[in-house]
């Protein structure tokens, strides 16, 4: 075999190699071959941006409950394969036992967020007594330009700007934002801001998340003015300046 011809087969053979590796069930696939998803992605009506954690329909924010966020998460990562009832409800509720009507109940949420009929579904199907299936055509859009910070929240005399996206507000330092204080949860609370929304929810803390007094179990809306609360470090919604006076520096005589 002459070099070129046997350069080809080897080439031939490692592709062959690499389809099987890709087709095979819980294969790894080489990272220089992995899809990268896109950020946001279209379906139906609806648009869903994973980076924001925000769905849009029909150009109207849709705002979801966390445990509904993450089954529509997971199901359209894993399209078209069908994730089982026992994987969502590991998934969706890890080391906790619930009722297969907790599932069910969840889905029937979601479908009615995204205006899915259960019959005719043209989103989540269901595959009876296996689990549920992202069934819609996904179109992956380009990730939308950074708008500068227009809201802020205040604490201990600090300003932290609030940009479009998700923030996790709690005591590690790997927290958007760091609030270092005794009542406070690792991971206490995630704020989320959408073209100037905000709203609010409580990761399961030890001392809770309050707004205005009065102590959160959902997502909860904020408006600049608000007050809330993680444990008993007290923070304060307000609008961000566009500009700030800018200071004159006279010229060395």
């Amino acid at each position: 075999m002459s070099p070129a011809a046997r350069t080809c087969y080897n080439t031939g053979a490692w592709w062959g190699s690499l389809v099987r590796r890709i087709v095979e069930p819980g294969a790894a696939v080489p990272a220089a071959a992995a899809v990268i998803e896109p950020m946001r992605l279209k379906f139906v009506d609806c648009v869903l941006d994973l980076r924001a954690r925000r769905l849009e329909r029909g150009n109207k924010l849709v705002p979801l409950e966390p445990k509904m966020y993450e089954l529509l998460e997971v199901l359209i990562k894993r399209r078209p394969a069908v994730v089982t009832n026992n994987e969502l409800d590991e998934l969706l509720w890890p080391d906790v036992y619930v009722a297969r009507t907790s599932l069910t109940r969840l889905v029937s949420e979601l479908r009615a967020a995204l205006g899915d009929p259960p019959r005719n579904s043209r989103v989540i199907r269901t595959v009876y007594k296996a689990g549920y299936a992202f069934c819609a055509d996904v179109t992956g859009l380009p990730a939308e330009r950074s708008a500068p910070a227009t809201i802020e929240v205040l604490w201990m005399k600090q300003s932290l700007p609030l940009a479009d996206g998700e923030h996790i507000a709690g005591r590690d330092v790997e927290c958007s934002l760091v609030i270092d204080g005794t009542t406070v949860s690792r991971r206490h609370a995630r704020i989320t801001v959408a073209h100037g929304a905000l709203t609010i929810e409580d990761l399961d803390s030890t001392n809770g998340t309050h707004v205005n007094g009065a102590r959160i179990s959902a997502p909860t809306r904020l408006v600049p003015g608000d007050e809330f609360a993680l444990g008993s470090e007290v923070l304060r919604v307000r609008l961000r300046s566009s500009s700030a006076l800018t200071v004159k520096v006279d010229p060395a005589t």
